[in-house]
């Protein structure tokens, strides 16, 4: 090896990433492995070889080019990508800071080839597809959503601001949501269609037809598939009316009917029943390799709740876990299309290993192994429109693998012997994986050093002077604070932002506006060439300024309150001054946050301009 490539390959590896997937092999042939192509079809062993990212060749005793890497498959099983339609990227499942790099790891450690993530707005969708570039962050494919939802309705209630979850509640707040929604060139839309709480806590607002029909119509045009957080009979009934591709989670207050699997067929719309969360996580057992596969603050919470005297599963839970499971054996009776989520990143719900999790879980409501990873692989690919693309294994299609030792399309607990992984023939480093997951330390993201200004009121767009957007969140609740902001423009001093708040019904209610340092607030911000920030601010209330900086959870935020009245002055924070755990990171930085605070029902606002860092 070149001294060039050797310092690469050392690179890649200190940046998080797994150093094979920085290139692509010439070609690869994995030879004499028992292949399961995710057709159905019973595993035949034969040779499957890869040229760049393709699958060029498969049969018995296959020709390879000069220098091909040969993998030795025999007594393993060679089985298309696995995939996970419903996951939350940016939620580690347990008590810790978000960190894309070590929940990608773990799909990829687990087999799992592509992801649905449904945790994102859509200023992120770029930065994280460009941070995860060949040669970048190791990283399953990535099909990223856009969420929509109703005011009042889940997904909306967590304070993360109208932009996070674009609310409709009309035809024709539909289609600008979708219009808005489209220009990110999402490869998914999350809609949250149902406002059921599972009998445990006060409904939330449903979507109706019209509205929901729109969105697919929409979504459709644009060669875009919908998938709905769908957990009524009701609603899945509406969800199949709409035309949507298919409903995330389960239907879970009563057994599905005829009617239902007949709009089911009708309307080609499938089912991802994320049993993986659902199940009840009281009593919760896990076999040998799944607890091998298991990060250790996985494996630690799990062991501090097995500590702890059995508790007793409450009625709305274990009522709806029998219903669920039924309904899995109902559906897959009627011949409906079944695929694999977990909404995996709630608590409990672990990245990787869920998905095998889910996967089992179907071999014991009447799939059989094969069936199971039939269900993970081509009928999964075929509910993001992506079966002509992955899924199975044949020439032509892209060559994301899974080498298994043992046989999981018969035991399908041997999905837990992953040996070696593809993703768009791209061998991952499954060592240097589980280093990143296993690890303590954050994984390393992409930097940019700041040159000052943030937003001067510079760009007549609604942007930063960094090109990020603004947005507005507020704590959580339905009954949460409101918050509006606009650019009027003074002629002596410019454009201003104006922000104006309605307190919430909450105990210390809040209202705040985001200002990404990066894009999307995904990658990081340097500002350690500074000694703080500053602004000129006008106001009559309560503030305070608050850095969302990475690898530190939102209550550990470094914050400082600061005042402002009615006339301008310039008001700065030095960095010495913010309050929080530990040291003050200004190399870790992703955005800057303006609160605004008052009493109960209180309006209050606040205007700022010449928002910068300062030396």
């Amino acid at each position: 090896m070149s001294l060039i490539r050797r310092l690469a390959t050392i690179l890649a590896v200190a940046l998080g990433m797994s150093a094979a997937s920085a290139e692509i092999p010439r070609a690869t042939l994995i030879h004499n492995a028992r292949v399961f192509d995710g057709t159905g079809a019973p595993a035949v062993v034969e040779d499957v070889l890869i040229e760049g990212d393709r699958i060029v060749a498969v049969g018995r005793n296959v020709k390879r080019p000069h220098g091909t890497r040969v993998i030795d498959g025999r007594g393993m099983t060679l089985i298309p990508g696995l995939h996970d339609l419903h996951t939350h990227l940016r939620a580690p499942a347990f008590d810790a800071p978000d960190d894309f790099g070590k929940a990608y790891a773990a799909y990829l450690l687990a087999g799992v080839t592509t992801v649905n993530d449904y945790s994102l707005s859509g200023e992120m969708i770029a930065p994280v597809r460009d941070m995860t570039k060949p040669g970048g962050i190791a990283a399953p494919h990535l099909e990223l959503a856009v969420r929509i939802g109703v005011p009042g309705g889940h997904g909306t209630e967590f304070g993360w601001g109208d932009f996070f979850t674009l609310q409709v509640s009309t035809p024709r707040s539909a289609h600008l949501a979708m219009k808005k929604a489209l220009a990110y060139r999402p490869d998914v839309i999350k809609v949250f269609a149902d406002g059921w709480r599972y009998g445990r806590d006060p409904d939330l607002n449903s979507i109706n037809e019209d509205t929901l029909a729109a969105i697919v119509a929409d979504a459709h045009a644009a060669g875009i598939p919908v998938i709905t957080h769908t957990v009524t009979l009701r609603e899945a009934k509406i969800a199949a009316l709409a035309g949507v591709d298919s409903v995330g989670h389960g239907v879970g207050d009563a057994p599905v009917d005829a009617e239902l699997i007949d709009l089911m067929k009708k309307n080609r719309m499938a089912y991802i029943a994320t049993l993986a969360t659902y199940e009840p996580q009281e009593n919760r057992t896990f076999m040998p390799g799944e607890w091998a596969s298991m990060r250790p603050a996985e494996r630690a919470r799990e062991e501090a709740r097995m500590a702890k005297p059995l508790e007793t599963i409450a009625a709305y839970d274990s009522k709806r876990w029998a219903i669920m499971q039924g309904n899995i054996r109902a559906l897959k009776a009627a011949g409906i299309r079944i695929g694999i989520g977990t909404d995996a990143g709630i608590t409990g719900t672990y990245h990787g290993s869920s998905t095998i999790r889910e996967i089992r879980w179907l071999t014991q409501l009447g799939f059989t192994p094969a069936e199971a990873l039939v269900a993970a692989t081509s009928t999964s690919a075929g509910i993001m429109g992506l079966d002509k693309v992955e899924g199975t294994i044949k020439p032509g299609m892209r060559a994301d693998l899974v080498l298994v030792a043992g046989k999981p399309d018969e035991k399908i607990e041997d999905l837990y012997n992953v040996r070696h992984v593809w993703v768009a023939g791209r061998h991952q480093d499954l060592i240097a994986l589980r280093k990143l997951a296993d690890g303590p330390t954050p994984t390393p993201m992409p930097v940019t050093k700041m040159a000052g200004p943030i937003d001067t009121g510079a760009r007549s767009d609604g942007r930063t002077d960094l090109d990020t957007l603004p947005v507005e969140s507020s704590e959580s609740g339905t009954d949460a604070s409101k918050i509006l902001f606009a650019r009027p423009v003074d002629p002596r001093s410019g454009r201003k932002l104006m922000l104006t708040a309605r307190m919430g019904a909450r105990a210390k209610p809040f209202a705040q506006l985001i200002v990404p340092l990066t894009k999307g607030a995904v990658t990081l911000a340097d500002a350690s060439a500074f000694t703080g920030v500053a602004f000129d601010a006008r106001g009559s209330g309560r503030y305070s300024l608050a850095f969302d900086t990475y690898g530190v959870q939102p209550d550990d935020w470094f914050h400082a309150n600061f005042e402002a009245g009615e006339s301008v002055q310039e008001v700065r924070v030095p960095f010495s001054a913010l309050q929080g755990q530990g040291a003050f990171d200004p190399k870790s930085l992703r955005s800057l946050m303006i609160r605004l605070h008052g009493d109960p029902g209180a309006t209050t606002w606040l205007e700022i301009g010449n928002l910068r860092f300062y030396r």
